[in-house]
């Protein structure tokens, strides 16, 4: 395995231990500046400030725990295309009972001036909404 694509499955580890911890400094860590999050039914957030905000909000209320998948990884010029799927649970902190879904995801990763591999854009899908 090539120590790209090595750096990039480390970083899909991190990026799901740091959901699970609800942990923004560790999610600061992985976006790149210009980043950009789609998530389903939810406008697109650009930008790792705007991205940490919004996780930052999400997690004030909600506890989320979340297993992904890699099922396909590529390296491209530039670029470390991710492909995986997920099971997610998200708990209201104040109680209740936990939504979980299951979806599929693509990261794309790009280096940034330390090269350093960063998410640069997360787009996630939900396989079976949750009921409403």
């Amino acid at each position: 395995m090539s120590d790209d694509r090595a750096a990039v499955l480390e970083s899909e580890d991190r990026y799901a231990a740091a959901i699970n911890a609800s942990d923004v400094d560790e999610i600061d860590d992985l976006f790149a500046d210009d980043a950009m999050l789609m998530l389903p039914d939810r406008p697109a957030v650009s930008g790792r400030e705007a991205i940490v905000a919004h996780q930052r909000e999400f997690f004030r209320s909600i506890k989320a725990s979340i297993k992904s998948v890699v099922a396909e990884i590529e390296t491209l010029e530039g670029i470390v295309y991710v492909r995986g799927a997920f099971n997610y649970a998200m708990a209201p902190k104040m109680g209740g009972e936990a939504i979980t879904m299951r979806g599929k995801y693509i990261n794309l990763y790009k280096r940034d001036e330390m090269k350093q591999w960063r998410i640069w854009r997360s787009i996630n899908n939900i396989d079976h909404p949750h009921d409403d």
